[in-house]
């Protein structure tokens, strides 16, 4: 009898903090997708990375901070079947000013998730795999002292279809 190929494995989930002082690694603790309102529908995005970097910059290190990314996505329509292939451009706010809600950054304290272009690579059941990029002010230096941290996620995001639930229970 032949011997069967293993399946592939995965590559790997990643959320990188693309620093100006070096990059901050780390794998996923959650990412999820759901939709809420019906006119319009708002997709939104939501991830968080593991406290247990694989890596982070020596200035951040002892903080132990892991990052959050969240973006809304006002749609006309929805239709789960048709998002693979679909690119998302969410450009955040111009100022601090404006109401960042729905594009938000967490790690010490909460700024606005700028830039965004998401794009939906592929789906395998409820899992969809995202490619996600981003800037936003450095993750500690909120003066703007220094230059923008570039966000880059892909990894598998979870549809999750009763979203209280699913927060209620993580």
């Amino acid at each position: 009898m032949g011997k069967r190929k293993a399946a592939p494995t995965p590559p790997e989930n990643r959320f990188i903090l693309h620093r100006f002082n070096g990059d901050e690694v780390y794998r996923f603790k959650s990412a999820i997708m759901f939709t809420y309102s019906a006119d319009p529908v708002m997709l939104s995005f939501e991830v968080e990375a593991d406290c247990d970097a694989i890596s982070r910059c020596e200035d951040t290190a002892e903080l132990g901070m892991a990052p959050k990314a969240a973006v809304d996505v006002e749609l006309p329509d929805f239709n789960l079947d048709q998002l693979v292939g679909r690119k998302f451009s969410i450009p955040g706010t111009k100022t601090d000013a404006e109401d960042s809600c729905k594009s938000l950054f967490y790690y010490c304290e909460h700024e606005p998730l700028r830039k965004n272009k998401i794009t939906v690579v592929s789906r395998r059941g409820d899992l969809f795999w995202l490619r996600w990029t981003a800037e936003t002010k450095d993750v500690i230096y909120y003066d703007g002292s220094k230059p923008p941290t570039k966000v880059e996620i892909e990894g598998e995001f979870l549809f999750v279809t009763d979203v209280k639930k699913w927060f209620a229970e993580h």
